[in-house]
């Protein structure tokens, strides 16, 4: 071609390679840079309300305290005689289920001796064959009255610990229980979530026992003696969970909530006695009035809030083996498991991000998002008030979470944005613990308004016997609408709280039928979740019932059962 040189193909070429390392240079930046992203330093964790969202107290590492924080809200000790998890241990020693490691600890912070005392009592009657006592016989003492007759073995049990069982009601007319978790005494500072709660699952035992014994003394007519055992049972489902004291665990309100559940059965057997005492039934009345609520949801979600916060501040900064030891941890924790330092295996959900930089500040930032709108759907006045902003709450949580897979552009668009962008990927994997470890907290709702439903339905019981008791022999035996027990026996017409409108009332035969539509939030005919009555009728045996679908009945008389029936 005119004008070519032997000089312009070498030119050429000389070029070409130094677009070459021009364009290699600019890719190795960018996988430099991409990299760095994906694998160097994370953000310092900063502590403030959005994030860590305790700023105090501090820990060495100038990260919250959580432990310390938490111990905290219990207060100060209360003086021994006015505590009653002070009798309870005395009376049940150990109580504790690890009580050889954690009584030194948990008896100093108690202010008493670590001192076996000279007798104990066991939670359950022996059960072992020289001792006679069946799971038959238990069930019995358990659900209905009894006499000494129909299980004797029981009964002297009972007889002969009836000093220590006394002290049980004792405790319960204590102010207070405090006794903390042994972790928060161990003089280490501890993840919150591997808090042991090794007292709850006494209180059961101690319902059951009182339970017993209070359905002994209603078969063998003594109502009063009754009525003692199961206020005590009350009072100690309230002590355990005190609403307003700051935060909770939730599996400790969950008990508390079935604690009481134990106490509404038997309180409606003692409002059951034919030819109840007028004084004994006033007293039930006003001590019932004096309980007040059980739990507080908001508690549990307070205390949820702080567990989460804990464990993604721990599994960010104070987790052993770095990245890998983190995503072990998360694994534990919510089913993802790490199978080498190379592959996940997803049990239930989980993000590879977990060995990636993350910045954990966006992390915490969204975890308190969720939560502050959890707490505030928990604070709402009515339980359809609550409900419906919850499931705004997790309906929106879902939608972030909604599985992206496949070769849809919004899958690869999600994945380009997670390779590329720290925020991003922090976000999601926000969501996604979230979705695995919080949202199901929201669950428990529906535990604790069945647990007020309960309550209430005994209330309006009560005042129903007061009604029936004030009534000549001429006269209807019960009134013909809830109504009619304002002003004199209620202050006001009592509320279903799933529904926020008046109980379901029938009259039927000689008595009633009172009750609440339930979780589902519809009347079902009368089906009670605990199979013994059906159509709102008492069955001669126990049915299966859809607890999806139950409603929360209170059936009047009770009829009395001989052991055959039970």
């Amino acid at each position: 071609m005119k004008g070519m040189t032997d000089a312009d193909p070498t030119r050429s070429r000389a070029m070409s390679r130094r677009l070459y390392w021009i364009a290699a240079g600019v890719f190795a930046v960018l996988v430099a840079t991409l990299l760095w992203g994906l694998f160097g330093p994370e953000p310092p964790i900063r502590v403030a309300r959005e994030t860590t969202y305790l700023t105090a107290p501090l820990a060495a590492d100038g990260l919250p305290d959580y432990e310390a924080a938490w111990l905290a809200t219990l207060g100060p000790a209360p003086p021994p005689e006015e505590n009653a998890a002070v009798l309870l241990l005395q009376t049940c020693w150990p109580l504790l289920e690890n009580g050889a490691t954690d009584l030194p600890a948990v008896c100093k912070a108690l202010g008493i001796p670590d001192v076996p005392p000279a007798e104990s009592l066991v939670l359950y009657p022996p059960r072992d064959p020289a001792s006679g006592v069946t799971d038959a016989m238990l069930e019995t003492a358990e659900q209905w009255p009894w006499t000494t007759e129909e299980v004797p073995v029981v009964a002297a049990w009972l007889a002969k610990n009836e000093r220590l069982i006394g002290r049980l009601v004792e405790a319960a007319d204590r102010p207070r229980y405090w006794l903390p978790s042994p972790s928060f005494l161990d003089g280490t500072p501890d993840p919150l979530w591997t808090i042991t709660l090794p007292d709850i699952q006494a209180h059961r035992g101690v319902a059951r026992v009182l339970g017993y014994r209070a359905r002994w003394h209603l078969g063998e007519n003594r109502p009063a003696a009754a009525w003692r055992d199961v206020r005590a049972i009350h009072r100690l489902s309230r002590l355990l969970a005190p609403p307003g004291r700051g935060p909770q665990c939730v599996m400790t309100q969950l008990v508390a909530i079935a604690v009481d559940a134990n106490a509404n059965d038997a309180t409606r057997l003692v409002l059951a006695t034919p030819d109840l005492p007028a004084d004994l039934l006033a007293t039930i009345r006003r001590d019932m009035e004096s309980l007040g609520p059980t739990v507080a949801v908001s508690d549990g979600m307070a205390g949820e809030r702080l567990l989460g916060v804990d464990m993604v501040v721990g599994a960010a900064r104070r987790t052993a083996g770095g990245r890998t030891g983190r995503a072990k941890l998360f694994a534990d924790l919510t089913g993802v498991r790490i199978t080498s330092t190379s592959g996940i295996s997803r049990i239930g959900g989980g993000e590879p991000v977990l060995l990636t930089s993350l910045d954990w500040n966006l992390v915490l930032e969204r975890f308190n998002l969720f939560h502050d709108d959890a707490e505030a759907a928990c604070r709402l006045p009515t339980h359809q008030d609550r409900k419906a902003a919850a499931d705004k709450v997790t309906a929106d949580l879902r939608s972030r979470t909604a599985a992206r897979s496949g070769w849809t552009w919004a899958a690869i668009g999600d994945g380009f944005l997670s390779v590329c962008s720290r925020g991003h990927r922090s976000e999601r994997l926000a969501d996604r613990f979230l979705a695995l470890l919080a949202a199901r907290n929201l669950t428990w709702m529906d535990a604790s308004t069945h647990g007020d439903a309960q309550f209430a339905l005994t209330k309006t019981a009560a005042a129903l016997a007061a009604w029936h008791a004030d009534r000549g022999p001429d006269s209807p035996p019960y009134p013909e609408r809830l109504d009619d027990l304002v002003p004199r026996y209620l202050a006001a017409v009592p509320v279903d709280p799933f529904t926020d409108k008046p109980f379901i009332y029938e009259r039927r035969g000689d008595g009633y039928l009172v009750a609440s539509v339930g979780m589902n939030g519809v009347y079902d005919g009368g089906d009670d979740m605990s199979g013994w009555i059906v159509r709102g009728e008492w069955q001669e045996r126990k049915q299966d019932v859809d607890h999806r679908s139950a409603d929360v009945v209170v059936r009047m008389p009770i009829p009395p059962r001989k052991p055959a029936d039970r």
